[in-house]
């Protein structure tokens, strides 16, 4: 008999596991006992490696059970349920365990959900935040339960714990707690009083730290030499000297119209001294760095401008002209203003510094250099990667882990711990990234839906129906019997009736 059993790897099941290790195991054995043996195979829904058991012994069972860490988001069991049928064959039996009943099985599939509703509170969001000047750590802790929850709220820093309060979340609801973060420390530890769910219990907390991206400005002819200046130093993390230069920033002048190759961001200058405004109807094209901005209030004059190749992308347009484009210059991309920025409005826009804000991050996201960055967990990873000749391997080096090295072309498909944690990523002698990651999946932290279902009524009696073989010759065998039976009652009943036959002699006196 092939038994198939799929476990839920979501992290909510760290609740259910307990109870789990009570039932599985002793059901498993009454299903292995229907037959001379069982070949069982266990598979995890996230289906990261291969099975997590397969074989003959279900005693085994408990050992893997108790090993197993379900620490995943939320995601769909339907491919790891599939691989389980084809693993079961059509015969066999394919088990569901997670810990929320459920309909939406595929057909063939029994349910064995050991949840249980807990009160849950925990921390659904933590960031830093440095607008009002001074470093402040913010964190979101919400209630998953119907009544009111109060729980210890502390900082830990350096080992130690250096600020504790009590709070009370209300029911279903959530409050926001935030302080400045403390001096000289890069890291922290938001905590709040363990409870049965203890993934968002606990919350590391990093300094953040950008890539710096250096850029040069062009000779600035506005009276105090602020133009280009003012605009970005405005930037995060945006270095306007220093070597080496990651972006230029250029002037156009078609009396000189050679453009860098390479990332670059390019503003027009025209020398005439006035022209009239730039007329027609100003359109914003959907893109990622214009989402959502206000670019409707633009006013420029009609300056020179960059000439447009069929390949660049236009961002705005006022009547027929992009005054805003994207131009690729192999594998990188120019923003480019076709307008001259001293005869507008632009400055005055929030727009402009947003826009030039959101291509500086695109850039500094492919820009390779430490980043140190908060991140949730499981959540895709960007780490851009130092060119050949440098190291052609990266080591991932995680709290309470063994180091891991992977080829460098895995660097775009990593993802922060499963669990709440440090990850520090390293090519050769080079960081290239350090994240605290916390959990933040509010649908696996809510119990309140999660039940005990065990689809198992009928089951040993179908596998033994199943291991059951009908003898082909058994009413021959019956008839023969019945012969057998009947000759054995006439012999022995044939002497009974001749001695009832013969009369005893009289006695004589």
């Amino acid at each position: 008999q092939r038994i198939a059993i799929v476990l839920d790897g979501s992290a909510s099941m760290t609740v259910a596991k307990k109870p789990l290790l009570e039932s599985l195991p002793k059901d498993l054995d009454k299903l292995a006992s229907a037959t001379a043996q069982a070949e069982v195979h266990v598979l995890d829904t996230r289906m990261e490696s291969g099975p997590l058991y397969h074989g003959t012994e279900t005693d085994a069972i408990r050992g893997v059970l108790e090993s197993w860490q379900p620490a995943g988001g939320s995601h769909d069991p339907l491919p790891a349920l599939r691989l389980a049928r084809n693993l079961a064959g059509r015969e066999g039996l394919v088990l569901y365990v997670t810990d929320a009943e459920t309909n939406n099985l595929p057909p063939g599939v029994r349910l064995y959900a050991s949840g249980q509703p807990v009160a849950n509170a925990g921390l659904a969001g933590v960031s830093v935040d440095g607008d009002s000047g001074a470093l402040e750590w913010r964190a979101t802790i919400r209630n998953y339960s119907a009544a009111a929850l109060t729980r210890q709220f502390s900082l830990v820093a350096g080992g130690q714990k250096i600020g504790a309060e009590s709070v009370t979340i209300p029911p279903n609801g959530l409050i926001q707690r935030k302080g400045p973060f403390p001096t000289g420390v890069d890291e922290i530890f938001l905590t709040l009083e363990p409870d049965a769910f203890p993934m968002d219990d606990r919350a590391p907390v990093l300094r953040p730290k950008l890539k710096e991206v250096t850029v040069s400005l062009p000779a600035d002819t506005e009276p105090g030499g602020t133009l280009y200046s003012a605009l970005f130093n405005s930037l995060p993390a945006v270095k306007t000297s220093g070597t080496p230069v990651s972006v230029p920033v250029v002037a156009y002048n078609p009396l000189d119209p050679t453009l860098p190759e390479g990332p670059a961001v390019i503003f027009v200058r025209d020398p005439k001294q006035n022209a009239s405004v730039l007329g027609g109807t100003l359109l914003v094209e959907p893109h990622p760095l214009t989402n959502d901005l206000g670019w409707q209030g633009l006013i420029c004059q009609d300056s020179i401008q960059v000439p447009v190749r069929p390949e660049d992308e236009p961002l705005i347009w006022i009547g027929n002209r992009a005054v805003v484009f994207l131009r690729t210059s192999g594998t990188a991309q120019q923003l480019v203003f076709n307008f001259d920025l001293r005869k507008s409005n632009a400055r005055r826009l929030p727009a402009l510094v947003l826009t030039l804000h959101r291509w500086m991050e695109d850039f500094r996201r492919r820009l390779p250099g430490e980043e140190w960055s908060l991140s949730e967990c499981g959540q895709r990873l960007d780490v851009a990667v130092q060119p050949a000749p440098a190291a052609d391997t990266i080591t991932l080096k995680q709290e309470g882990a063994a180091d891991l090295i992977r080829p460098v072309r895995e660097a775009g498909v990593l993802r922060a711990p499963a669990v709440p944690g440090f990850l520090e990523v390293w090519q050769g002698d080079q960081r290239l990234l350090r994240t605290a990651s916390h959990f933040a999946d509010i649908r696996e932290a809510d119990f309140t839906g999660k039940g005990t279902r065990h689809d198992l009524d009928g089951a040993t009696a179908a596998v033994t129906r199943q291991h059951s073989r009908e003898d082909p010759g058994w009413r021959g065998s019956l008839l023969a019997l019945l012969g057998v039976t009947g000759v054995t009652w006439l012999l022995l009943a044939r002497p009974a009736r001749r001695n009832a036959g013969k009369t005893e002699p009289a006695l004589s006196h």
